[in-house]
């Protein structure tokens, strides 16, 4: 491939336990070349999370030199992305994505986070001759917190969960107005996935020769498994749920309404919609940093080594306020 052809990279985002694994490896079967260096499988996810090992260790870093933890729920500013340190981590993204990717006109990669990092890649996306796509991993939030809170119950919790949900689904999404996008239902993959798969690679304008039938067919006999899911809501649960954050109820019913078909018309009223998800969220900044703020002083104060009642000591002031 010459420095002047483009290929395209189709990065699965969303919010942890959405399914953004069982969705990237529905993409193997859409033709999208995911390499073979993969984060080992564990009880998390017994069938693999199929994310390249390396760009995976590479965006974490980078998410670190942001400040951000896993569940951290600040908003970034804007000139985060200035920061020195995180050159180096673009340029070892660049070196992998052409020495493992480069030969593939159709490449993906998977890291839920990656929207909430996304202007980290731009320089990478550049170097590289990489136009990017998006698969937006959705699934009721109900479902995702039930799922989170298996793994760990205090993220579990559904107002905590609900902000995780926000900040991985809502900064930046604009972003990807200009690319090839398109929203999966965790729910309608699992009911109904060779329509589903099929819609993907017609919205992506995946070649058909690479997006067979015969390869979703496989993915469908070999890899889908009722297990994988162990909930189910629908939307009179969400409206029931008193539980559930407000901005995450209509910022899921917006997404929602991408799975059935985009028009120019359905598109431009979908963003003037989102502009007020994306207003409501800024609005909650001093809050979200406030919350990552106690976060970490509670984890210092856990891991303090000077004991359980020092420990105390610098945790007893949130109790009072």
């Amino acid at each position: 491939m010459s420095t002047t052809d483009k290929n395209t990279a189709v990065f699965v985002i969303g919010a942890g336990r959405s399914g953004t694994s069982t969705i990237t490896r529905a993409l193997m079967a859409l033709g999208v070349e995911l390499g073979d260096h993969f984060k080992k499988a564990s009880k998390k996810n017994p069938k693999g999370f199929f994310e390249d090992a390396d760009l995976l260790a590479i965006s974490k870093s980078a998410r670190r030199v942001l400040g951000l933890r896993a569940d951290s729920v600040r908003l970034l500013e804007t000139d985060a992305f200035d920061d020195p340190k995180l050159k180096p981590l673009q340029d070892q993204a660049i070196e992998v994505i052409e020495r493992r990717f480069s030969q593939h006109p159709i490449w993906g990669f998977k890291y839920g986070r990656t929207l909430r990092i996304l202007p980290f890649w731009d320089r990478i996306l550049e170097a590289t001759h990489t136009r990017p796509a998006f698969v937006v991993a959705l699934r009721h939030p109900l479902s995702v917190a039930r799922s989170r809170a298996k793994i760990d119950p205090r993220r579990g919790l559904q107002a905590a969960s609900d902000l995780e949900w926000l900040v991985s689904l809502v900064p930046y999404l604009r972003r990807v107005a200009h690319h090839r996008w398109v929203v999966v239902d965790y729910d309608d993959l699992m009911d109904t996935p060779t329509q589903e798969l099929s819609r993907v690679a017609q919205e992506l304008a995946l070649p058909e020769a690479t997006a067979s039938e015969a390869h979703i067919e496989k993915f469908v006999a070999d890899f889908l498994d009722p297990g994988l899911r162990h909930t189910r809501f629908n939307d009179q649960d969400l409206e029931a749920s008193k539980d559930i954050n407000d901005i995450v109820k209509d910022a899921y019913r917006l997404l929602k309404t991408r799975t059935s078909g985009i028009t120019e018309a359905s598109d431009a009223a979908f963003w003037a919609k989102w502009e007020n998800i994306e207003a409501r969220l800024e609005a909650l900044r001093p809050i979200l940093a406030l919350i990552d703020h106690r976060q970490s002083e509670w984890r210092r104060a856990i891991m303090s080594p000077l004991g359980p009642l020092q420990s105390w000591a610098l945790i007893k002031p949130w109790f009072k306020q």
